[in-house]
């Protein structure tokens, strides 16, 4: 069925929110509102592992953002829709910091993730895979500053 601009303007606008809005929870206090934003059968690739990752699992995974929190640059690289499905490439560059524990040093976090998004019944889009990776930081070169 074709589109016509009205409906991929649209379409776009929805995803750039969802998108944003996953950023906003993975920023938040409250990271199990994340969930909500995936399909029932979402499925995770995870970074150095063979074996994929559904949702109830990946709510196990996630558990030790209740410790951290996020604070991370976001780009989003590429957004790309077809009727419906959709995909966009978003790295995170950043830190995770300790909640309780303000002495703690922040981890350096950098990822790079592929999320496929599929339109739901209803005409809402909603995440449905989530492939990741965490990709070696450049080493520095001699002479270069930081």
């Amino acid at each position: 069925m074709p589109q016509d601009a009205a409906t991929t303007d649209h379409d776009y606008e929805a995803l750039q929110q969802l998108i944003l809005r996953a950023i906003e929870i993975i920023r938040s206090d409250d990271f199990d509102q994340y969930f909500n934003l995936f399909t029932d059968d979402a499925v995770w690739m995870m970074p150095s592992s063979y074996d994929d990752v559904y949702k109830e699992e990946a709510r196990n995974f996630y558990r030790f953002t209740r410790k951290f929190r996020f604070d991370q640059q976001v780009s989003i690289e590429e957004l790309f829709v077809d009727h419906d499905v959709a995909f966009a490439r978003i790295s995170f560059d950043g830190y995770l910091k300790a909640r309780f524990d303000p002495e703690s040093p922040p981890m350096r976090s950098v990822s790079r993730h592929l999320w496929l998004f599929e339109r739901q019944p209803d005409g809402q889009w909603k995440i449905s895979r989530d492939i990741w990776n965490n990709p070696k930081l450049p080493a520095k070169r001699a002479g270069s500053a930081g």
